[in-house]
């Protein structure tokens, strides 16, 4: 069974190693540097967002606040999903998680951004009720 936690200050360093291999395997440019001041604030309170974090198998949710006319109020972006072991069902309980969380937050609304080229997880955001 994934147990997934909100990230702490203590999970900085396994963040930074993660998201390395996720732009790694998106081709998105890295800089641990970035990343350490990206995630930390978000890993000592909810002003900005919530990190959640799953250690075996490892994986990570960033889900940030925004502000939305159009939404009508708050809104959420899962702004960097990544799990370390595809195919066997790691990420179907964390994104289950994540928008579980912003409907307790009462969010108007969770959204995301994905490569065009990118089918494969297109087709999971939609199997869990995103719509392009």
């Amino acid at each position: 069974m994934v147990q997934i936690r909100r990230a702490t200050p203590g999970d900085l360093e396994r963040l930074v190693e993660l998201h390395a291999t996720f732009c790694a395997l998106d081709s998105h440019p890295f800089s641990a540097g970035r990343a350490r001041a990206a995630f930390g604030p978000l890993l000592t309170d909810d002003r900005h967002g919530v990190v959640w974090i799953a250690d075996r198998p490892a994986a990570y949710a960033v889900l940030t606040w925004g502000w939305s006319i159009e939404a009508g109020g708050a809104e959420a972006v899962l702004d960097e999903i990544y799990v370390s072991e595809r195919g066997v069902g790691v990420g179907a309980v964390l994104i289950e998680h994540v928008v579980a969380d912003a409907e307790r937050r009462g969010l108007a609304r969770t959204f995301l951004e994905t490569e065009l080229h990118n089918e494969r997880v297109r087709g999971f955001y939609a199997r869990h009720g995103f719509e392009a």
